[in-house]
């Protein structure tokens, strides 16, 4: 059944319900909005099974919930400090069902609204260290696997499966509680059957934006801080490269003990991430360092983009450089 109220025919799927929808809107739409909810909610309960809860954290979460009591002048008068006194912070399912449902309301608010992010740690993903220590890998010699020369391109699909990589670490910070839902949406940002040759950096990058925004992901984390990321990551060179490869090859093959993939695309995926592991390790890889400089210079721009178009909306009349200010229909002379 569509999500969509618009009459329009759903060409994108939830990945969780894997109901149909058009767009964005109808996909935060209110027949969706219990799967959405729910949704958030096993990200927290993901979130607090993944670490212990200092008393200074447990003080801020009871302020949050004072805080939205205060908000809501309709609800009946709780003491939120005698609710909280003896919960133990690691059962999240007794803690949940300990509140009422105006604070259970007001708690899925602050998720929508991201200030409980406030609240939690954040992950440190492995590619922001300094140094990194690599574990030997299985992965086949290049010359072993294909005897035919690579296309010189062949930087950019890697380039590609690594902003979608880093994408989903950046939002999944604990995948393993949800794979099926994470494997879908990498799927989706990878767009891994499309025939597209990308011959820049940038070219890749504007059709991954795009494809970001087609899913909805800007609301969650800006596009830029992906791509910085994402260069981060390529930095630390070759071996870095592979063990993206490496992991997502581990994710696919735990996804599909799960819910099995049709064979043909198990097969094609498989062999598609095989390659990118070997020819990241090959002579070919040594490039990576060139494709760190194209990545750099296009995030540069598109911050002075950003910055140009907003001084020239600031300039008088709120003109745009290169835009006429003269009317598009100029009235004829009676």
């Amino acid at each position: 059944m569509s999500l969509c109220t618009c009459g329009d025919v759903g060409l994108y799927k939830c990945p969780r319900c894997a109901r149909p929808y058009c767009s964005l809107s109808c996909y935060k739409g209110p027949v969706h909005s219990q799967c959405s909810e729910a949704f958030y909610r096993e990200q927290v309960e993901a979130e607090l099974k993944q670490r212990s809860v200092s008393k200074e954290e447990q003080d801020k979460m009871l302020k949050l919930l004072q805080r939205e009591q205060c908000l809501s002048s309709d609800d009946e008068e709780v003491d939120v400090a005698e609710l909280m006194k003896d919960v133990d912070i690691k059962s999240e399912t007794e803690l949940w069902g300990m509140l009422t449902e105006s604070e259970q309301q007001a708690f899925i608010k602050s998720l929508k609204s991201g200030s409980i992010t406030t609240l939690l740690k954040p992950k440190e993903n492995w590619w922001t260290k300094e140094s990194l220590v690599y574990r030997p890998t299985k992965t086949r010699k290049f010359e072993n696997l294909c005897s035919k020369e690579p296309s010189v391109n062949m930087k950019y699909l890697l380039l590609r499966v690594i902003i979608s990589y880093v994408h989903m670490e950046m939002i999944y910070p604990h995948k393993d509680e949800l794979l099926s839902e994470y494997w879908a949406m990498f799927s989706r940002l990878w767009d891994w059957e499309s025939a597209t040759i990308y011959t820049t950096a940038e070219a890749t990058c504007i059709a991954y934006t795009d494809t970001a925004n087609t899913a909805g992901l800007q609301e969650f984390l800006p596009i830029r801080s992906v791509f910085e990321n994402s260069s981060k990551l390529l930095a630390h060179g070759q071996l870095a490269a592979e063990r993206v490869c490496c992991e997502l090859y581990k994710v696919l093959g735990k996804v599909h003990k799960i819910s099995p993939l049709p064979k043909c695309d198990y097969t094609k995926i498989r062999k598609k991430l095989q390659y990118l592991a070997s020819w990241s390790l090959s002579e070919h890889g040594t490039v990576l360092p060139a494709l760190v400089l194209e990545l750099e210079f296009y995030i540069t721009k598109l911050g002075s983009d950003v910055r140009k178009f907003a001084e020239d909306l600031n300039k008088p009349g709120g003109e745009i450089a290169g835009k006429s200010s003269k009317p598009l229909i100029e009235e004829l002379p009676s």
